[in-house]
């Protein structure tokens, strides 16, 4: 790293200080009807979905170190520019782009939108905003410094429905929040992976959800099949050898590249209970899985969380618990306690009046029969505009506060997601000051960052 942390804590504070930044020239001269010029770095998965909600705009320049998916995607947006590396990309578009969307695995969003944000580009990046904690923190810092328009791929964020339910919260419909329990309970995945080419069988077996059995070792080096770039691939990581059980999609199994289930999915499902309570600064985490595998994520993992602070919807003492695995018989146990149908992913609200349970689609208050004849109150909270489309209107109304998952939000929802990855991969439980950027634990601390590759920076 070339920020030291003695840097970085400094710089942070000058940037919360500095509250009337003005925006970049460039965008201050942006017609708001002209299109915006936009730039993919990755352009597969996730990133499909983002480009088609994005093409109202010009989709002017396209990034993969894939050739394969890079020609694709090309296929379907005839016109854009082609690059494998996006510091490349960067250089010589540096006067003609607007925008930088980042749908890379998890390793390289920071240093892709780091780099875009301090040439002042407005940035979006998907979920979890970082691989590590650092990392978040460092990009709410850049973007705030450059009052650019940013947004956090947390889709869900938008939905109606997590309005609703933050409404009956606020509405005090369950009285105040005791705990919080967030679970995503995923089976045994085969040998399979969907690849640009159909299933690949990657040759090995694969653990629960997005995780590997604790005996789990290297991965040996395999060719490097043609037309992937895969040193680029590996960017600020350490460098490992090539093998397929990586690619397209497993690297969310190696902490090297992801970080597991709730690295996945914190982000979707912690975001309703942090948003609609104000839990964005955890004072203590703990971490209860299996035995820890220096290679890979586990199978399954408990974490939790309590807080320095939170709103009047919350109870003192608050706390915020997650459960992934194949089989989650706590979360089994506690719908059972409260009445409530077990399903295999949700989040519940424990009050000290009722309960109310939420997934992406739908929530219910309980118990059933006390609030067979609640009215839920009249919308009070303003509804999104589309998830996509408040990043657009942020950039072309010089707004970035439209943008309702920015990263100065998006930030501190990653680091908390983030915090438990440290809790476990170090074996501790800690406190954590926020402020300053530390745990009580050293041997969490050494998980809050790590040295980059050379050639890769914040």
């Amino acid at each position: 790293m070339n920020l030291s942390r003695r840097s970085f804590l400094k710089q942070s504070a000058l940037a919360l200080a500095a509250t009337n930044v003005a925006m970049p020239a460039f965008c201050e001269s942006k017609n708001p009807n002209e299109k915006l010029n936009l730039a993919f770095v990755g352009v597969w998965g996730q990133a499909r979905e983002t480009m088609a909600n994005m093409r109202s705009e010009n989709i002017y320049a396209l990034c993969d170190v894939d050739a394969r998916r890079l020609g694709m995607a090309a296929e379907v947006y005839k016109g854009a520019k082609h690059y494998a590396d996006y510091r490349k990309m960067y250089e010589e578009l540096a006067n003609e782009i607007d925008a930088v969307i980042v749908s890379t695995p998890d390793h390289s969003h920071a240093p892709a939108s780091v780099q875009a944000m301090k040439m002042k580009k407005h940035c979006y990046c998907e979920k979890p905003l970082a691989h590590e904690v650092f990392e978040a923190r460092r990009m709410a810092q850049i973007a705030a410094e450059n009052h650019l328009a940013t947004q956090l791929g947390t889709q869900p964020n938008a939905y109606n429905n997590y309005y609703e339910a933050e409404e009956l919260v606020k509405s005090g419909a369950i009285g105040k929040v005791k705990a919080v329990h967030v679970w995503t309970c995923t089976g045994n995945t085969t040998g399979y992976v969907k690849g640009v080419g159909g299933n690949v069988d990657v040759g090995m077996p694969l653990g629960c959800g997005w995780g590997q059995d604790p005996s789990q070792t290297q991965p040996p080096e395999q060719p490097v099949p043609a037309g992937l770039d895969w040193d680029l691939w590996v960017g600020p990581a350490k460098k490992l050898p090539y093998n397929e059980v990586y690619v397209p999609a497993n690297w969310r199994r190696w902490w090297n590249f992801g970080s597991g289930q709730l690295g996945d999915f914190g982000c979707h499902y912690m975001n309703l209970p942090i948003r609609t309570l104000s839990l964005l600064n955890a004072k203590t985490v703990k971490t209860q899985g299996p035995a820890v595998n220096k290679w890979a994520c586990p199978e399954w993992l408990r974490v939790e969380y309590t807080f320095h602070s939170a709103n009047e919807w919350a109870a003192p003492g608050i706390t915020l618990n997650w459960y992934d695995g194949a089989k989650i018989p706590e979360m089994e146990a506690i719908c059972a306690e409260h009445k409530i149908p077990y399903r295999g992913n949700g989040i519940l609200f424990i009050g000290t009046e009722g309960d109310l349970y939420a997934n992406y689609n739908e929530h219910i208050l309980y118990p059933e029969e006390k609030y067979a004849d609640f009215k839920a109150p009249d919308p009070f909270i303003p509804r999104s505009i589309g998830h996509y489309k408040e990043f657009l209107e942020a950039i072309k109304q010089n707004n970035p506060k439209l943008a309702r998952c920015a990263f100065s939000y998006g930030g501190r929802l990653t680091e908390t997601v983030l915090l438990g990855v440290v809790s476990y991969r170090s074996g501790t439980s800690f406190e954590w000051d926020p402020a300053n950027f530390r745990t009580d634990s050293p041997e969490a601390n050494e998980f809050l960052q790590r040295v980059y590759r050379e050639g890769w920076s914040l």
